[in-house]
């Protein structure tokens, strides 16, 4: 549709006979858009119930029924003067599935680093599950000899100890003595 005949149109629905009644007044921010053949366009929302007008030189009117393109390729199909009945996003629809391409891309690379993590986790698992059941062994063989030393008779507190420093030192000169006496007997012969 060229701006001509969306202008006619709009001209027609507006100066008809036809008694339109106007609700009240509210006051809403528009944003504005560009149509793909220039046409500038004002919406209060971008989604269905919004209300959208197209500006030209006389003010403001609502845009007329049909597809409007906007220059992202947005489509906007109005059904009643000025009311958006759709909202069609081409390029986000693309967008989208680059979007989930690039992460099913990543779930992959995750998928394939969490694997290897996890199979470290598992062999060091397997690590320490050895070194623990060794530990676990000392321990009870620690306990076994604890427990047959605590069985052991000690001897009675009130014997003095013996003390074997002086009788081992005897021992000690009388040996140095005879082996010096063999040293002795065999120079001799």
């Amino acid at each position: 549709m060229k701006a001509k005949e969306a202008l006619e149109q709009i001209k027609s629905l507006l100066f008809s006979d036809e008694v339109v009644s106007t609700p009240e007044e509210v006051v809403t921010e528009f944003a504005e858009g560009v149509l793909a053949d220039g046409t500038i366009v004002k919406f209060d929302k971008l989604e269905v119930g919004g209300l959208i007008s197209v500006v030209t030189e006389e003010g403001e009117i609502p845009a007329p029924v049909g597809e409007h393109e906007l220059e992202d390729g947005t489509i906007v199909i109005v059904a009643e003067p000025g009311v958006i009945a759709e909202v069609k996003m081409v390029e986000e629809e693309v967008a989208e599935v680059e979007v989930v391409e690039e992460l099913s891309a990543d779930v992959v690379n995750y998928d394939d680093r969490f694997q290897e993590i996890r199979e470290s986790f598992n062999s060091k698992m397997t690590e320490i599950e050895t070194k623990v059941s060794a530990l676990n062994d000392v321990t009870k063989k620690l306990i076994e000899f604890m427990e047959a030393f605590a069985t052991i008779e000690s001897a009675p507190e009130t014997q003095a100890p013996k003390n074997t420093f002086l009788a081992q030192s005897k021992n000690v000169k009388s040996d140095s003595f005879k082996k010096l006496q063999n040293i002795f007997q065999t120079i001799k012969n």
